[in-house]
């Protein structure tokens, strides 16, 4: 069944041609559509120039309005429509210094990036395809639209991007292509990182991420980019849901965590990371103390384990043990602490200071590891009789 947001984008074609305007849907869904796999992002292109199509539908937000993109809202969905547009010079490796829209369908076809991607469909499902993609399709082939060089040339993000098709679908690059990409991947160093990290990401959650690296690493693609690439076959049965497992298994291939700060990964990515791999070093050296289980969520545990099968090693303890050993501690979050800071200020008559995050650090650990029971006045008899002797 269809995702709602293509009758839409069949709503907004009937509009655009019921005033004369050609309108089509392109892109990824196409190609999504063709391999019988859901599309939910579903663009359209039309001759209609921009104001044109602001002037049809009542509400509209100009998202990108200088490159010909609108944003339609009067149906179900919102649906991005773009005019059909040529393209100057990429100064910058990555955008246009500037766009021309045009009327013509076939001109806006080969300025796109791979041949799978340069298929449009009509509204009459009439599939208009100038560059072959549906037999690249059936070929299971990644090829460049045109002439490759200069499609990596004048966007170098088209490489981690052809790299990263490779990885979702499980294609094989086209030999004139690969050699194309070969001849310019050093532009990539000119490329903003965070666009870089964006494909990574996808990478990372795709059926085949040891292709990626494969190319990155036989053909040299990533010499201008952060992070190695020789590890690939430890690549071949890792899968996940969650980028962040993807950048935990780089970071531990490679024993670099400057790759978060590098690719610029977010406050919440390095966070995980950086406890996954603790976990990850942990199970290497020993079976997980009570403390260090408290420490840790099950979330950076299970990455943890998943990673340790990849390469085969022999966990000291199975995941389930782990799991409810972990659950069979006193307390699962220091909140969970029956006293506070306050409590230890009032019974010792002292100000805040140091003193106090070390003791409540020390009541914690004791309460892990069984040595302290969680209740207030317990915990207050030890400070008294213990802690200031």
């Amino acid at each position: 069944m269809k995702h709602p947001a293509w009758q839409s984008a069949h709503d907004v074609m009937e509009t655009l041609e019921q005033h004369g305007h050609e309108a089509v849907i392109v892109g990824g869904a196409v190609r999504d559509y063709l391999l019988d796999k859901p599309a939910n992002d579903v663009d359209v292109a039309t001759s209609a120039m921009p104001l044109e199509v602001k002037a049809l539908f009542e509400k509209t937000v100009d998202v990108g309005i200088a490159h010909g993109t609108i944003l339609v809202l009067d149906f179900e969905e919102p649906i991005e429509v773009t005019t059909f547009r040529t393209e100057g010079t990429y100064t910058d490796r990555r955008r246009p210094d500037e766009v021309t829209f045009v009327r013509s369908l076939a001109e806006d076809l080969k300025r796109r990036d791979f041949t799978i991607n340069a298929m449009a469909l009509r509204r009459s499902g009439e599939l208009v395809d100038l560059y072959r993609g549906q037999e690249d399709l059936q070929q299971q082939i990644i090829r460049a639209v045109g002439e490759p060089y200069a499609r990596f040339s004048e966007d170098a993000l088209r490489i981690i991007r052809g790299v990263r098709f490779v990885a979702q679908l499980g294609f094989t690059l086209e030999q004139e292509t690969l050699i194309a990409m070969q001849k310019t991947s050093h532009y990539l160093g000119e490329i903003a990182i965070e666009r870089v990290k964006a494909e990574w990401d996808k990478i990372f959650v795709s059926r085949a991420p040891e292709k990626a690296m494969y190319y990155m690493q036989e053909y040299n693609l990533g010499e201008a980019i952060p992070g190695a690439f020789e590890a690939y076959t430890k690549w071949q049965n890792y899968a996940a849901k969650d980028a962040k497992w993807g950048w935990t298994y780089w970071c531990i291939l490679t024993n670099d965590l400057t790759l978060l700060q590098q690719y610029r990964c977010s406050n919440d990515e390095k966070s995980f990371v950086k406890q996954a791999k603790a976990c990850y070093d942990i199970l290497l050296q020993h079976q997980p103390t009570k403390f260090e289980l408290f420490q840790y969520d099950l979330k950076y545990w299970k990455c943890a384990y998943e990673l340790l099968a990849l390469q085969n090693v022999t966990k000291v303890i199975s995941y389930p043990e782990l799991v409810k050993e972990k659950q069979d501690l006193p307390i699962q979050h220091v909140q969970e602490i029956a006293v506070t800071g306050k409590h230890l200020m009032t019974w010792t008559n002292q100000k805040g200071g140091p003193w106090l995050r070390e003791v409540l650090d020390e009541i914690v650990k004791r309460v892990v590891n069984g040595q302290l029971e969680n209740n207030e006045q317990t915990i207050k008899e030890w400070l008294q009789n213990e802690w200031f002797v």
